[in-house]
């Protein structure tokens, strides 16, 4: 997958995207869609983490890395739990 307007690139591969399907049933371009849409960050030790939202509504947690030049490599993506999703409704308007 690669950038779309206006997203960062990407990296994925067979490890990541398996993980994501396989562990928690999101898809790699579920994941690129929850930075598209409105979203909160923040960073947590070394992680950084995203609420978001995907194109079909399903409301995503992701941990990442922001790599050099911007690429992008997700490393875990989930449904968000109810207090996240609390969260991330006080804090997206």
């Amino acid at each position: 997958m690669g950038a779309r307007g206006g997203l960062p690139e990407f990296e994925w591969d067979e490890h990541n995207e398996d993980k994501l399907l396989e562990g928690h049933n999101v898809s790699a371009l579920e994941a690129e869609q929850c930075f598209a849409n409105p979203k909160t960050r923040r960073r947590e030790g070394d992680a950084l983490l995203l609420m978001g939202v995907t194109d079909d509504g399903r409301m995503l947690f992701l941990v990442y890395e922001q790599k050099p030049k911007g690429v992008v490599r997700v490393y875990s993506a989930r449904e968000m739990t109810e207090k996240e999703r609390r969260t991330y409704r006080r804090n997206v308007r």
